[in-house]
């Protein structure tokens, strides 16, 4: 028998009215509106939760959050999601794999498990940036097709987060790649383009 009572589900939400609804366990909804949806939890249910990953309110919505009431309360969240072309996953699978990639700081806390480069996006995030504050991180990019690109080139406009400066530079764009770093002696630094 579970410690936890049933309780009604709200009919509103923090994202509007609720159009669907299903009980997980006792004082765990799983809610959905127009446009959004999450997971609220009874009283009972969020002050077991700990206070540094607590929601006000119980409300947590479906995206990242949900993982939070999931790895707390794993009663709720028992079944197998079957996705076509993929292996099968149990939903706390899902949990601790959401909950360690956007907000890794609570899963090492919570979880007691330590997260290494290449486990956590957020945290992979957060180790780029500290070791990029003072070099060009590309914010912006635009192909070859831009009146101001030369052909085989990539145009970009950088940020260094140490002092906030911006610059513009052209890059080979056969080296070209997401979280590009400017490296000063390869990459062409040019004049703002007018009209980017």
């Amino acid at each position: 028998m579970s410690a936890y009572k049933s309780c009604p589900c709200p009919k509103s939400s923090p994202w509007g009215a609720i159009q669907d609804k299903r009980e997980l366990a006792p004082g765990i909804w799983s809610v959905s509106t127009a446009g959004h949806g999450g997971v609220k939890l009874s009283r009972e249910r969020n002050a077991a939760v700990p206070a540094y990953m607590r929601a006000e309110g119980g409300w947590y919505e479906e995206d990242c959050q949900w993982s939070i009431a999931a790895v707390v309360h794993p009663i709720g969240f028992t079944r197998t999601i079957k996705i076509e072309g993929k292996p099968d996953r149990t939903e706390m699978e899902i949990a601790h794999e959401t909950l360690r990639n956007w907000f890794p700081d609570w899963f090492e806390t919570f979880c007691g498990i330590r997260i290494e480069p290449g486990q956590s996006i957020v945290r992979d995030q957060q180790i780029f940036n500290r070791d990029n504050r003072s070099n060009y991180v590309v914010t912006a990019a635009w192909g070859d097709w831009a009146h101001w690109v030369p052909e085989g080139k990539v145009g970009v406009v950088a940020k260094r987060a140490s002092d906030h400066t911006e610059k513009w530079f052209l890059v080979d764009k056969a080296i070209y790649g997401q979280r590009f770093v400017i490296d000063l002696t390869r990459d062409t630094e040019i004049t703002k383009p007018e009209r980017p």
